[in-house]
Formats: C-alpha cells, structure tokens, sequence
C-alpha cells in the first residue's frame, strides 16, 4: 500500500468485518486527499461539516484502525500528531512560520546506505526532516 485509497480501506475493511459507516467513507475520503498531514481534530472539523454528529472517538477510532492495518502512518511533530494517509518511502519539509508539512520523494534526498553509526549500528531505514520557510511564507 502506497497512498491510503477509499477503494482500498472498503476491501480491508470487508475483509475485517469492519463496518465502513458514511462517517468511515467521509474520513476516508479527507485522508485520501489531505496533503497536509492532518492532526485528530483537523480530521474531525472536516467531517463534521459533513456529519456534524460525528464523534470524536469515530473519528479516533478509525484513525487507530487505518495506522494498525498499515494504511496510515503517524507523525509527532511541532507538538501535534499528524497522520499521513502516504505511506511508500517519503521524508519531510516543515516551514517553521506557518507549520506547513510537505512530502519529499526519497529520490530528492541522497541515499545513505553507506552510512555508518558509532557503535555498529546497522541502518535500516531512515527519515529526514528539512526544516525552513515555504514559498508562501518567504513571500
């Protein structure tokens, strides 16, 4: 699974035995097109114009259910945890003036394989993080 897909979450979910209310659909389809690693209660505004009695716990619970099954992944950052509905390998840039988060494809930041630890550590993976001023904000 590259990118969370409503198509996707409906097949998993089926498969599961777990129920795709129109509120699941509706948050599906936010994550689906959300580009800004949106935190727990951005989810939940959104769906709310939608559905405004929504729970948090609904909203909660199937961001819960989407991160166990490896469709969604989560973020700690600027003291908020943010979901991220892409899940191939990808890093990060963050502006520290608006606290946009911008996907990096991987192929942008050399690879470091050959990078080696103090004390034999073997890398497997790694995530970088670019911190600085968006376009928006340098304007």
């Amino acid at each position: 699974m590259d990118r969370l897909s409503l198509r996707a979450v409906e097949e998993m979910a089926s498969g599961e035995g777990f129920k795709m209310t129109p509120q699941r659909r509706v948050i599906v389809n936010y994550l689906e097109k959300a580009t800004n690693h949106p935190t727990a209660d951005d989810v939940f505004y959104a769906v709310n114009k939608k559905f405004p009695m929504t729970s948090r716990a609904t909203v909660y619970n199937t961001l819960n259910w989407l991160k166990t099954v490896g469709m969604l992944r989560e973020r700690f950052e600027g003291e908020k945890m943010r979901y991220d509905p892409n899940c191939e390998r990808h890093h990060h840039f963050i502006c520290h003036a608006c606290g946009l988060v911008e996907d990096i494809n991987s192929e942008l930041i050399e690879e470091l394989d050959a990078f080696k630890l103090p004390g034999k550590h073997k890398v497997e993976s790694y995530e970088v993080t670019v911190r600085g001023v968006c376009r928006n904000c340098r304007k």
